[in-house]
């Protein structure tokens, strides 16, 4: 699950407010991530007349060690925003055989969502963009529209 921050306006303990009735916290005292890890660091913004919250199972053998699966870092990460420009340089052939697996693997309103700048391209999704640009042979780094600053959670 994934949460971005479009309004600026908002401060963030009001947005950490937010996350939290929106996804997992964690409570571990032990894990050597959690000084770095939004999850944890949530769990300090839960309301006091909240009477459930949602929160990661710790008795889960994957969690708490290095590699975490539910680890969110605590800095917003910069993601790539919009693939229109990304095209300009692609030969028009390529272009359309790139654009056509990227829907495949997509689907089409999540590939024009990432097209047009609606959603963030999230680290494993510009992953995914970048392996298949490769695979039909191009060699250049993808040019993106705009990049934006966001919590990833």
């Amino acid at each position: 699950m994934r949460f971005y921050n479009r309004e600026a306006q908002m401060t963030r303990d009001d947005l950490f407010r937010g996350f939290v009735t929106k996804g997992a916290v964690c409570q571990s005292q032990s894990c050597p991530r959690r000084e770095h890890c939004l999850r944890t660091i949530l769990k300090d913004y839960v309301p006091e007349n909240y009477p459930v919250v949602t929160v990661v199972n710790l008795r889960n053998p994957k969690m708490q060690g290095e590699d975490c699966p539910q680890y969110c870092p605590s800095e917003p990460l910069r993601m790539p925003l919009g693939i229109s420009k990304m095209y300009d340089d692609i030969p028009s052939r390529l272009a359309r055989d790139i654009k056509q697996r990227l829907i495949a693997l997509f689907s089409r309103r999540r590939y024009y969502d990432y097209h047009c700048g609606r959603r963030p391209i999230t680290p494993d999704v510009e992953q995914i963009i970048r392996q298949t640009l490769l695979d039909f042979g191009w060699q250049q780094q993808p040019a993106f529209d705009d990049y934006i600053e966001e919590y990833l959670l």
